[in-house]
């Protein structure tokens, strides 16, 4: 039996911020809320909505400072943002 092997890109950015979502030049489609257990904020679940695009993200307040959203990156944009 042969092991799949993923391989990925992912990182995260720490942003000071009243907004939920922050504009990052792509367009995203949402796809998913969930509550985490140990956080009284939802995480959000998006998309890249360019086609053979796999990019996806989750949004997330920080549990510590709520003034502070913690958005993961998984994967790389085939395009540039439009800015």
């Amino acid at each position: 039996m042969r092991e799949r092997v993923h391989t990925t890109t992912k990182f995260a950015l720490r942003m000071k911020t009243n907004l939920e979502v922050v504009d990052d030049g792509y367009k995203w489609k949402k796809y998913g809320k969930k509550k985490i257990k140990s956080s009284p904020y939802p995480r959000n679940y998006f998309k890249c909505s360019t086609v053979g695009c796999n990019v996806k993200k989750r949004i997330e307040r920080d549990m510590k400072d709520s003034s502070y959203v913690i958005t993961t990156y998984d994967g790389v944009h085939k395009v540039a943002p439009d800015l």
